[in-house]
């Protein structure tokens, strides 16, 4: 209901909030200190998941934005102004600048993921479409490595155990989720068409999960003790 209410302004605050989330998860489990400093380089980090689409495939991933309800004239003034003026080229440098920084705090050899996450996110989105190559990240780095961390906390001495244990308790919502994307992928599809429809269903879906989420991770860390 956001979403369509205030479109562009809640997918410019998703866009922030996911860059910072996709950069702490795929990094946190490397880094043994948090600062705001730290803090700064997750978010950079994981902008160039957001900033990569733009430099390689701009007028795709402005097609997509346009997709997503956002039908404002001032937006895609920015989004031009943005590419005339070497901004996103600049955000690539500041993402490599800060995964080069990760990697050298308190080196040791598993931070080389962090070079090779840059690497793949680069590479994908290079030979492929915005939409594959972020599903490709999404599911295949990004969630992957957070399902491992969660089996590892759920049993630490038995990964294929802790792995079962995290099955069984994401199953539930797993169905439930998907019950909801069919019901709107039907209602939607009565007003859009079919491509339109699903690509609505995958990024604000994405964003109604992503921010629970992220919420309830921060709530987490503050309350753990």
């Amino acid at each position: 209901m956001i979403w369509t209410v205030l479109p562009a302004i809640t997918l410019i605050i998703f866009l922030a909030v996911a860059s910072f989330h996709f950069g702490k998860e795929d990094t946190q489990f490397l880094i043994n200190k948090s600062s705001n400093l730290i803090s700064i380089l997750y978010f950079l980090r994981g902008l160039l998941v957001i900033i990569t689409p733009l430099y390689f495939n701009f007028d795709e991933t402005v097609y997509i934005f346009k997709m997503l309800l956002i039908d404002n004239e001032q937006f895609y003034s920015s989004l031009s102004f943005i590419e005339n003026y070497k901004i996103i080229e600049i955000a690539i440098g500041l993402s490599a600048l800060s995964s080069i920084i990760l990697f050298l705090t308190e080196f040791n050899f598993k931070k080389f993921a962090i070079l090779l996450d840059f690497f793949s996110i680069i590479i994908l989105n290079y030979y492929l479409s915005p939409l594959v190559a972020f599903t490709i990240y999404f599911c295949f780095l990004h969630s992957i490595r957070h399902t491992i961390s969660l089996s590892v906390e759920m049993d630490n001495t038995n990964l294929k155990n802790g792995f079962q244990l995290f099955v069984k308790k994401a199953f539930p919502l797993t169905v439930l989720t998907a019950i909801f994307c069919l019901v709107g992928l039907y209602f939607l599809n009565n007003v859009y068409e079919l491509n339109s429809a699903i690509l609505k269903i995958i990024f604000i879906g994405l964003a109604s999960l992503t921010f629970p989420h992220i919420l309830l991770e921060y709530f987490l860390e503050k309350n753990e003790k």
